[in-house]
């Protein structure tokens, strides 16, 4: 049973998990100076103890250790409590996948301590993603062709009856999609009701959903209505409905088809009029290739599929919302920083964004709080986003180097090659260039451009 924090702890609770018990004792001694309650885990084992006693307000893990690596322990821990992920080893792909899992941020070591110390100030006190007046309206202004056709068909089918699958990665803006398509139903009476399946554990889930009557089951003391009851003439919104149990998936299905539900510990069936909008941002076909997705609940919850872009797709919104949350980071820790500088928007244009916007709205929020200057430049930036824009002008430089030497290669191949028939000639050029294969016109030409003068004779 995990204990509550409530009443317990005054302070923030941290957990650290490495194998590297050096790496632990000093992140350990780091936090603790700044009044964290800090418990360390040497392995994936130990972390999953750990986290059976006590509710933690920040998990910082390590990728690989030796018994479980970090992304499979991620996939466990599910995405209710906020993760900085860490590794010697970085590459995109494991950043991708953190961030799909659920990870806050990425830190490849060795890392700044001072780095980390503002990141998870700033997760521990974090507000939900898309929080603040406006930025609603922000994503729904986006300029890219693909974004805008996603609000098209999203105002189209918003007051039919057909469930709506939104897709994406994380961090893209599928529940603003969703606000926004309960906002387009006209004449609605009910609410919008939420329910995010990865947040919730799997033996609670069922009677988060379904709801349930007193004595259900030990610790049912009164009765509970489930999520889509409360969603009755409204709309049930079902995030990550990709991680939901096949058990319950199957129940999910008996109740689209019928639109009746019972309560846990009840025969009396219950009528439901909802809308439901589902999101994932996981590969659905995927799941149902694995047999982790019932392809049947895929065809009833995808009648709409609306797939919203990432934003390394969207670069051309960057801007805009790097100013929007500029302003209003400006607002929440009094800063006056007036002006963003050309070299922040050319990292940002080329950084592949696997967090999406949630990773530029903490990367411009911990950029705003370190800044003490009246503009934002990218020496400011995390270093996993400054870093990766100093690699991309690397590998240009590389690849022009290969470019450059190949040509070199291919020059004096030509030229050794044309060197060697008029030699076997004795500079006879036309029955070199028959030689060659090629006319004397063009042989011509090549002892010109290659800049052959008489070395053959």
């Amino acid at each position: 049973m995990r204990m509550s924090l409530e009443g317990q702890n005054p302070h923030p609770r941290i957990l650290v998990i490495d194998d590297e018990e050096k790496m632990c004792l000093s992140l350990k001694q780091l936090f603790e100076k700044e009044y964290y309650d800090v418990n360390v885990a040497f392995s994936a084992k130990d972390a999953f103890s750990k986290l059976q006693e006590n509710i933690y307000n920040l998990i910082i893990c390590d990728i690989r250790m030796p018994d479980m690596g970090g992304i499979a322990l991620l996939s466990k821990i599910g995405k209710e409590t906020p993760v900085i992920m860490m590794t010697a080893y970085a590459s995109i792909e494991t950043a991708r996948k953190a961030f799909k899992l659920g990870a806050r941020d990425y830190l490849t070591k060795p890392f700044k301590f001072d780095e980390l110390l503002v990141m998870s100030k700033q997760f521990i006190a974090e507000r939900s993603f898309g929080e603040g007046e406006g930025f609603s309206d922000v994503l729904l202004r986006s300029k890219n062709s693909a974004f805008q056709q996603v609000c098209e068909l999203a105002d189209k089918f918003s007051s039919a009856d057909l469930p709506i699958l939104i897709t994406g990665e994380s961090g893209v803006g599928k529940e603003v999609i969703a606000d926004y398509i309960y906002g387009q139903i006209r004449n609605r009476t009910g609410s919008l009701v939420k329910l995010n399946c990865a947040a919730i554990p799997e033996a609670l889930l069922e009677g988060e959903l379904f709801g349930y009557e007193k004595g259900a089951f030990t610790g049912a003391v009164s009765q509970k209505v489930g999520k889509i009851e409360e969603a009755n003439r409204g709309t049930l919104f079902l995030d990550e409905v990709g991680d939901m149990p096949l058990v319950l998936q199957a129940k999910i299905l008996r109740f689209l088809q019928d639109f009746t539900i019972f309560r846990l510990g009840s025969n009396r069936p219950i009528s439901i009029r909802t809308r439901i909008i589902a999101a994932s941002n996981q590969n659905l076909n995927e799941l149902v290739r694995n047999g982790q997705f019932r392809l049947d609940l895929y065809h009833r919850l995808s009648g709409v599929h609306l797939k919203v872009p990432s934003l390394r797709e969207r670069i051309i919104d960057i801007e805009e919302y790097t100013r929007f949350f500029l302003e209003r980071f400006n607002a929440k820790y009094n800063k006056n920083i007036f002006h963003v500088d050309e070299d922040v928007f050319q990292v940002f244009k080329s950084y592949t964004w696997p967090g999406n916007i949630r990773e530029l709205k903490y990367a411009i929020e911990r950029a705003v709080v370190i800044c003490d200057e009246d503009h934002l430049s990218a020496k400011y930036l995390p270093d996993n986003i400054f870093n990766s824009h100093e690699i991309s002008d690397s590998a240009l430089k590389d690849d022009e180097t290969i470019l450059n030497a190949l040509e070199h290669y291919t020059t004096n191949y030509a030229r050794n090659l044309v060197l060697d028939a008029l030699r076997k000639t004795n500079g006879n050029k036309v029955e070199a260039a028959k030689m060659l294969r090629i006319s004397r016109q063009t042989l011509y030409n090549k002892i010109k451009s290659l800049g052959i003068t008489n070395e053959f004779k």
